[in-house]
C-alpha cells in the first residue's frame, strides 16, 4: 500500500503516504468489482485484509469461484510516470536499528500490484517469483539503490528500469479503464 518515491533524503509524511496508497488500493478493488459477467454478475468479491493478514503484508483479499481466493499488496508509484523505475523497497531499517525485510521481499501476498499514479497502467507479479532477481539486482550492484526517510524509518529499495522488469517475463499489465481511474481520482479531490 505505501507510495513509493524514488528521491532520496526526502522525508515523508505518514498520513500523505497513507492516503496515496490507499488510492492504489482502491484502484485495485474498483477494478476487480467493475469485472462481470454477460449477465451483469459480479465476477470477484474483494475485501480488505484483516490486521494479520495486513501485517504479513497483504493490502486486499479477492476471491472467485475460479481462481478461489488470492491476497494482494498494492503500491502506488507518484514517479515512475517520469522516471520509467519500479522502487522496489527491499529492507527497512527504524530508528531504533532494528530491521526487517521490506515489502517487495515479502511472499505471503500472492500477487504485487504497482500502479503508476495517476495513469492506467497497473503491473502486477507474484512476489516469490520475482525475489531471486530481486537477490540478483541487488549482488550485481548495476542498479541504483536509494533511502527514503519516514518519521519512524528507512525504507531501502532498488530502482529497476521498466525495461529490465519486463524481461524477466514475470511481470505482466492490467490497462485500467481511465473512467475508473478518474472516479478513484476524484474521490481523493474529495476527501
Amino acid at each position: 500500500m505505501w507510495l513509493l518515491f524514488h528521491l532520496m533524503g526526502t522525508i515523508h509524511d505518514f498520513h500523505t503516504d497513507y492516503n496515496v496508497g490507499k488510492l492504489g488500493e482502491n484502484l485495485i478493488r474498483a477494478y476487480y468489482n467493475a469485472q462481470r459477467t454477460a449477465d451483469d454478475k459480479r465476477i470477484y468479491i474483494t475485501r480488505e485484509t484483516k490486521l494479520e493478514e495486513q501485517i504479513k503484508g497483504a493490502d486486499l483479499f479477492v476471491m472467485n469461484n475460479e481462481l478461489n481466493y488470492k491476497y494482494v499488496e498494492v503500491k502506488t508509484d507518484t514517479q515512475m510516470k517520469d522516471t520509467e523505475n519500479f522502487a522496489l523497497e527491499y529492507m527497512i531499517e527504524y530508528r531504533t536499528g532494528f530491521k526487517t525485510i521490506g515489502c517487495q521481499m515479502k511472499t505471503f501476498p500472492d500477487y504485487m500490484f504497482y500502479w503508476q499514479h495517476p495513469t492506467n497502467l497497473v503491473y502486477y507479479w507474484e512476489p516469490e517469483k520475482l525475489n531471486p532477481y530481486i537477490v540478483y539486482w541487488l549482488m550485481n550492484d548495476k542498479h541504483k539503490k536509494v533511502k527514503t526517510e519516514n518519521k519512524k524509518f528507512f525504507s531501502r529499495s532498488i530502482l529497476i528500469p521498466k525495461k529490465d522488469m519486463m524481461e524477466t517475463k514475470l511481470v505482466k499489465v492490467i490497462t485500467v479503464s481511465m473512467l475508473i481511474v478518474d472516479k478513484v481520482l476524484q474521490n481523493e479531490s474529495m476527501d
